[in-house]
């Protein structure tokens, strides 16, 4: 009788199971995306481009209709772990399925979690102290927020101490996860709507009457409305269509994270409509949420202050306030304690769970490299009672942590802040691109996902080459052009050197890349 011959898999179903359900995929996306963050830098970054919100958000969103359209498609197709990585890797070519993939491992774990390590303090910490401080009159509350935010290594310190405790939720299993993110998520969608209303509801002059009084509280500055007005910072034009067009990649920092649910496709529910339902359903949240929070924003406290605060805070660092964030903007402008102590806590919550979502997910990445051999055997052991990959958990939570201390020595909370452009780059060069390219080889019959292919190239190279040109955005630097380029190089490196210890080992990868992984 012939032997049963073993393929090359580690074993023959991945130990992971399917525990997510519609909402759950919906939460997770947002979850990732980082909800308040990306309002957040929306709506102190928008400024810093000028143009209308509103015509702003046509290109951004019709083009991330169609990445999200591709997206979608591949995950209903290929159900996997890293979907977008199998499909790539089976279709177009294994080092450029790894590459596209990693590129985005990179950008979620080290580079964004160790950012959410700084903004941790500068989005939720920082702004909660300092408006309890300010409506209960204890300047003593303000000062301590006040020594955090000058004192690198104590953000350090703090963001390692919550990348540890977030990156290690995920060991206890899904539903313990899913528990976290169903008290985060409707939070944090929550405040946004709740910051969002009190823009809509507390006049122009009322908001720069309460940021006045704050401003004096907090720094002794005396009509700091007038001091900013009279600043000679250049106003960006409102209509101008270079600055619309340009607002594209800032709504795109948010956007680019909408298809997160086909890293995990292996885990979901139905994915044939999980998937198109948490993708779009999550670009359409946000799509509305980052526009009404930066219109309404101009609309409160004038296009003109807010475009010369913005830049004197985030460009030149010489405002007398801490970063005037959405948080603490609308927790001053809403005369209300509890509001303020509401967007702060929220904030700190999103970001925590932002923290345990980059570590599942990036378990998951580094576990479908292992099952291809790319990373080494132990990174791919799943957990037989909980059905989670506990060592790659923790692999993806030192990655954290490295990311916090590269991001934390030269510390500012606006540079790390404008630096998670140059993760998005990542993201959209390889596994947007890439994807939509393989889609485009791969579907030969299939005309309208391969239209769609089509002009999801064409948008997102053009959004590429506005990253690195569009000055404000902060992917416009050496150092930008360094991180991106050296990341390329890297993971390159990385898979022909796995590729060739493989070979010693007798592991022909070829063999591995013409098998779609077990479920």
């Amino acid at each position: 009788m012939e032997k049963h011959k073993k393929g090359v898999f580690l074993r023959e179903s991945s130990g992971l199971v399917r525990e997510f359900g519609i909402l759950d995929a919906l939460w997770f996306n947002i979850a990732l995306l980082g909800l308040l963050f990306s309002t957040y830098y929306v709506a102190s970054t928008g400024p810093l481009v000028g143009g209308n919100p509103l015509l702003g958000l046509i290109l951004p969103i019709l083009g991330f209709f169609l990445v999200g359209m591709i997206f979608s498609y591949v995950g209903s197709k290929v159900p996997r772990v890293a979907a977008d990585y199998v499909y790539v890797s089976r279709n177009l070519h294994p080092a450029l399925g790894f590459v596209g993939n990693a590129g985005y491992f990179l950008a979620t774990v080290p580079l964004f979690m160790g950012i959410t390590g700084i903004t941790l303090q500068t989005f939720g910490l920082i702004p909660l102290l300092t408006i309890l401080g300010y409506y209960t009159h204890n300047l003593s509350l303000i000062a301590i927020g006040s020594q955090i935010d000058s004192n690198p290594y104590l953000i350090m310190t703090i963001g390692a101490t919550e990348i540890v405790i977030m990156s290690l939720i995920p060991i206890f299993g899904n539903k313990v996860y899913r528990v976290f993110q169903w008290l985060a998520i409707p939070l944090a969608l929550i405040a946004a709507i709740g910051m969002i209303i009190v823009e809509a509801v507390v006049p122009h002059s009322l908001a720069i009457s309460r940021l006045n009084d704050f401003a004096l509280t907090y720094a002794n500055v005396t009509n700091l409305y007038a001091n900013v007005t009279s600043s000679n910072v250049p106003v960006p034009a409102y209509y101008n269509i270079y600055n619309i067009i340009s607002l594209n990649p800032v709504y795109v920092v948010g956007f680019s994270y909408i298809i997160n649910t086909v890293y995990i496709a292996g885990e979901v529910r139905n994915p044939k409509r999980s998937m198109p339902i948490s993708i779009l359903g999550t670009l359409i949240i946000t799509g509305f949420i980052f526009t009404a929070a930066l219109a309404l924003e101009y609309n409160q406290f004038g296009y003109d202050f807010t475009t010369k605060m913005m830049y004197l805070s985030i460009a030149q660092g010489t405002l007398p306030i801490p970063t005037p964030y959405l948080d603490l903007l609308e927790g001053v402008a809403s005369g209300n304690v509890v509001l303020g102590v509401l967007f702060a806590l929220a904030s700190i919550l999103q970001l925590l769970m932002y923290l345990s979502a980059a570590s599942f997910v990036g378990s998951r990445l580094l576990f479908s490299y292992a099952m291809d051999r790319i990373m080494p055997d132990f990174v791919g052991d799943v957990s037989e009672k909980r059905h989670v990959p506990i060592k790659a958990i923790i692999l993806s939570m030192i990655a954290g942590l490295i990311g916090l201390t590269v991001f934390t020595l030269p510390v500012t909370s606006a540079g790390a802040f404008l630096l998670s452009s140059v993760a998005v780059a990542i993201l959209m060069l390889f596994p947007m691109t890439i994807l939509s390219i393989a889609v485009l080889k791969t579907e030969k019959g299939e005309n309208k996902i391969r239209t769609v292919a089509i002009l999801s190239i064409i948008y997102l190279i053009y959004t590429f080459y506005q990253y690195l040109t569009v000055p404000a955005i902060g992917a416009d630097s050496v150092v930008g052009y360094g991180i991106l380029t050296g990341s390329i190089v890297i993971l390159f490196g990385i898979f022909y050197i796995a590729k060739f210890v493989r070979a010693r080992q007798g592991i022909d990868f070829n063999l591995i890349f013409k098998e779609i992984p077990p479920e």
